[in-house]
C-alpha cells in the first residue's frame, strides 16, 4: 500500500471564525466572504456568531460545506461590476433557509431545496442560522448545459423533485468524500456532477446527462449499501426491495465496480482497514473485528484481506502500533486561501 503522495490530493481550505480572536471573527469573515458578497451578520460575537468553510478545490470549479449564524448577504450592481465574477453558486440547504428580500412574491430555498445563483445578477437575501454545500462553476462550463442560461438565477427548485434528490446526494457524497479523492478522481467526476446540475435545474434528463443521472442512482445505492455495511443479513434483494430495482439494472449499475457482491465485500475490508488502525479497536482482536464486519471467520478474513491489500490484519496492527501506519496526507491551504479560489473561478 503506498501512501498518495501530496500533490495528487485536492488543495482544501478551512476558515472558522471561532479560531480567532472575538475582535477580528467578523471582519474577518467580511473580508474572506467579501469576494462574492457583502454580508451583514445579525448577531454579535457576545451573542454567538460564528460562520465556518470547509472547502475543496478541482481545478475549475469549488465545493464547499459552510454553517453560519444569521446573516444578510447583497450583491450589489456595483459589486459586480467592480469584480467581474461570472459563474454560477449552485446551493442545498442542509438545514435554516434563505430568503430573497424585499417584495411579497420573495422565494424562499429551505431544507433540501436547490438555490442557483447567478453570479452576474445582483441579489439581496437573508439567512436563517443554517448550514449548507455549495457547488462553485464557472459560466463557460454550466451555461452550455443549460436550456435557458440567463433565467436561472435566484430560482429555486423543490427538494422533493428525483433530479433534484439526485443532484444533492451526489453533492453530498461528494464532499463526503474529498479526504480520500484523488485530483484524477476528481477531474472524473466533475463532468457527471454538471450534467446532473443541468438536468436538475432543465427539469428533464437529455441523452447527455443520462449517464449522469445513472451515476447519481448509483450513489444513491451506495450510500444505502453504506449504512447496511456491518449488517451481517444485508443482501442484493434487500437492495433491490428498498429501491424498487430490477436485478437486471442493480447489475448494470454495480459493473463497473466488479458487482454487487465484489463491491460490498471491498467496502468491509477498508472498514476493518481504518479498525485495525484505529486506537478505539486496539483491544478487539483480529478475529472478532473480521466477525464484526461480517466475515465468516478469521481464516476468512485474513485471506481477503491479504488478498485485497498484501498484508495480514496482523501485520497491518503491528505498523499501527509502531506508529508506521500510512498517514493522511492532505494539501491544506491558509484559512482564507478558500476565497482567493472562489474569486480565480469565477473569472
Amino acid at each position: 500500500m503506498d501512501a498518495v503522495s501530496s500533490d495528487s490530493k485536492l488543495l482544501r481550505s478551512r476558515f472558522d471564525s471561532r479560531s480567532l480572536p472575538a475582535h477580528l471573527a467578523q471582519p474577518a469573515w467580511s473580508e474572506a466572504i467579501g469576494v462574492i458578497f457583502d454580508t451583514r451578520p445579525r448577531k454579535s460575537v457576545e451573542e454567538g456568531f460564528f460562520a465556518n468553510v470547509d472547502a475543496a478545490f478541482m481545478g475549475d470549479v469549488a465545493l464547499g460545506r459552510m454553517s453560519s449564524t444569521a446573516q444578510d448577504f447583497d450583491r450589489s450592481r456595483y459589486k459586480i461590476a467592480r469584480d467581474g465574477m461570472d459563474g454560477y453558486l449552485l446551493q442545498f440547504y442542509l438545514s435554516g433557509r434563505s430568503a430573497s428580500r424585499g417584495g411579497s412574491n420573495s422565494e424562499v430555498a429551505g431544507e433540501g431545496d436547490l438555490y442557483v445563483i447567478d453570479m452576474a445578477q445582483p441579489l439581496a437575501t437573508s439567512t436563517t442560522d443554517h448550514e449548507q454545500i455549495s457547488f462553485v462553476v464557472p459560466r463557460r462550463l454550466m451555461a452550455q448545459r443549460l436550456e435557458s442560461p440567463d433565467s436561472a438565477h435566484m430560482r429555486v427548485i423543490p427538494a422533493g423533485l428525483p433530479l433534484v434528490a439526485l443532484f444533492r446526494e451526489s453533492l453530498r457524497s461528494f464532499h463526503g468524500q474529498i479526504g480520500n479523492m484523488s485530483r484524477r478522481e476528481a477531474d472524473a467526476a466533475i463532468p457527471p456532477l454538471l450534467d446532473l446540475a443541468a438536468a436538475a435545474i432543465n427539469g428533464h434528463v437529455d441523452e447527455r446527462s443520462t449517464a449522469s443521472v445513472n451515476l447519481a442512482r448509483f450513489v444513491g445505492l451506495r450510500r444505502h449499501v453504506e449504512d447496511n455495511l456491518l449488517n451481517p443479513d444485508f443482501t442484493l434483494d434487500s437492495l433491490l426491495s428498498a429501491f424498487g430495482l430490477s436485478r437486471r439494472k442493480a447489475y448494470r449499475l454495480f459493473e463497473p465496480v466488479g458487482g454487487f457482491a465484489t463491491y460490498v465485500n471491498r467496502r468491509r475490508l477498508q472498514r476493518a482497514l481504518q479498525a485495525l488502525r484505529s486506537a478505539d479497536w486496539r483491544h478487539v482482536s483480529i478475529a472478532d473485528i473480521g466477525s464484526a464486519h461480517c466475515f465468516s471467520n478469521a481464516e476468512n478474513f485474513s485471506r481477503a484481506f491479504r488478498r485485497e491489500y498484501g498484508l495480514s490484519p496482523r501485520e497491518v496492527r503491528l505498523l499501527a502500533d509502531s506508529g508506521r501506519s500510512l498517514p493522511d496526507v492532505v494539501g491544506a491551504l491558509p484559512e482564507t486561501e478558500w476565497a482567493q479560489w472562489i474569486e480565480s473561478i469565477g473569472r
